[in-house]
Parts: C-alpha cells; structure tokens; sequence
C-alpha cells in the first residue's frame, strides 16, 4: 500500500518532532511511503519533465500533486494551517484518496464532512493507534477484484440516474449499495 505523507514547510520550525513522530508511526505500519520529509517524493516526476519545468517551486508542487494521485492514501499533519496544505488536502478528496489530516490541536473531521476525509487529534500517546486504523481501513476499502456484468438498458439507465443523484460513478453507487446492505 502506498501513502503520501506530508507537512507544512512553514511549520517546520516549530512543528518538526511531530512531523517526525507520524513519519515513525506512519513507518511502523510497513506501508510504503512517499513523502517531503522523506526526501524522496521528487521521483515521482521523471526527469525528462523536471528538467522542463526549470523552476524548483514547479517541481516540488508537480511532484507533491503526483505522489497524492500515485497513492492509495494520504496522511497530512496539519497543526501548523497553511494554505498549501489544504490545497494538497483537497486535490486529494477531490481525487477521492482517503485522507487523514493529523493536528496536535483539534480533529478537522469535525468540521469537514466528506466521506473520503478523515481527522484526528493526536498526542504522542496515540499517534500510532490513530494511523494504524486509518491504514486499516484504507486496506479493507482498497479495491482489489475486478467484477463484470451485464445489464438491461432500463438498468443501466436507472444506475446512472441514481448514480449522478449521489454524485457517485455508477461503480461506487453500486458498492455503496453492497456495503449498507452488508450493514443489514
């Protein structure tokens, strides 16, 4: 499983040991992670296309929106609020990777109600229960098996109507409709 983890730069100084702490934490789970303060999240961008974007600024906000769409999660610690960070925190939902913003201060799920969003407010003390269950249930949500069928026109019509008024594809209404019928 891959996670994109990342941070503000800004926050960096005052920030740092928690920034470390959910990289520890984030490590221990045995994913795979890409991430600014792992140093290696500018791979991401091959080198024919870093040369052409010629500009360091480019290069680090191409790679950070590459390695979030490369993921199958995200991970944002996000005690130090900047506007960049909540950019990468919406390119994300928007490109519906599950994602878990991290403060020292309060859960954002709180106030952000999306359903591939998901807030925590972490101590050292819990850091590596909280990041633990996301990934959890990141991998119990992670698609794995391909399933094809055939549908009347009525059907197929009835599932793209249904689908839109969600405002789902018609593959995560139909899995919508296996999960609530699971919770039966």
């Amino acid at each position: 499983m891959k996670i994109f983890y990342t941070a503000s730069f800004y926050g960096k100084d005052k920030y740092q040991k928690n920034y470390d702490l959910v990289l520890t934490a984030i490590k221990k789970t045995g994913v795979q992670i890409t991430s600014p303060e792992k140093g290696n999240y500018k791979r991401m961008i091959p080198e024919r296309v870093r040369v052409r974007l010629d500009d360091a600024n480019l290069t680090h906000y191409e790679a950070i929106r590459r390695g979030i769409l490369a993921a199958d999660a995200v991970i944002i610690e996000v005690s130090f609020q900047d506007i960049q960070i909540g950019y990468e925190a919406g390119l994300a939902v928007a490109n519906k990777k599950p994602v878990l913003c991290l403060s020292i201060y309060e859960d954002f799920s709180q106030k952000i109600n999306n359903r591939y969003f998901f807030g925590a407010n972490y101590s050292d003390l819990n850091i590596e229960e909280i990041v633990g269950e996301f990934i959890d249930r990141v991998k119990k949500k992670r698609l794995e098996e391909r399933f094809n069928m055939f549908l009347s026109t009525s059907q197929g019509q009835y599932l793209e109507k249904r689908a839109r008024e969600e405002g789902m594809t018609k593959s995560e209404y139909l899995r919508e409709l296996i999960d609530r019928d699971k919770m039966k």
